[in-house]
């Protein structure tokens, strides 16, 4: 059986088949949601929508949006259009949601948070690079790490490897 879906407020409209997601009927009609989407595993807020009519024909909300959203979200029909599955035939009208809040910092990152919202701009600059010059040595050591590792487990393994026909006194006498 098929189903009517509208996507408000662009007005874009059409028919999907019953068992398609959400997310998968706004990208087959070209309908703008979900723009940054991981993919439907539902890691992410980026498709919320609210479900202004036929809520009833969506399945049940999975334990991923109830993680994400929580039930006072999905109370007030938001849904994750990755994880909501058209079950039944009828009407369906989505609305792309404002995402939700995002999660409270804790203690130290609302600390940090108003130091650098203090500082200049020219400090908060100053700052920002010198983040950028650590990761970006970090990154560097561990991939030149790497490399160094395998070589040096390579050059041992050379240096004690025997050359044949040579005794074992021979080969004591080269490594001194």
């Amino acid at each position: 059986m098929s189903v009517s879906i509208t996507f408000e407020p662009s007005g874009i409209s059409g028919v999907v088949a019953q068992g398609t997601y959400l997310i998968d009927a706004a990208r087959r009609m070209g309908a703008p949601l979900g723009a940054g989407c991981t993919a439907g595993k539902g890691e992410c807020p980026a498709c919320v929508v609210s479900v202004k009519s036929g809520a009833d024909l969506l399945s049940s909300p999975s334990l991923v949006e109830e993680k994400q959203l929580g039930n006072e979200q999905l109370d007030q029909s938001l849904r994750l259009a990755c994880q909501a599955k058209i079950e039944n035939h009828g009407d369906v009208v989505v609305m792309a949601a404002a995402r939700p809040q995002a999660p409270p910092v804790d203690d130290m990152q609302a600390e940090l948070l108003k130091k650098f919202g203090g500082l200049s701009l020219a400090k908060k600059m100053a700052t920002l690079a010198q983040f950028e010059v650590i990761t970006m040595s970090e990154a560097f050591d561990t991939a030149i790490e790497k490399p160094l590792a395998f070589g040096s487990k390579t050059f041992d393994k050379f240096m004690n490897r025997k050359r044949p026909n040579q005794t074992k006194e021979q080969a004591q006498e080269e490594n001194r």
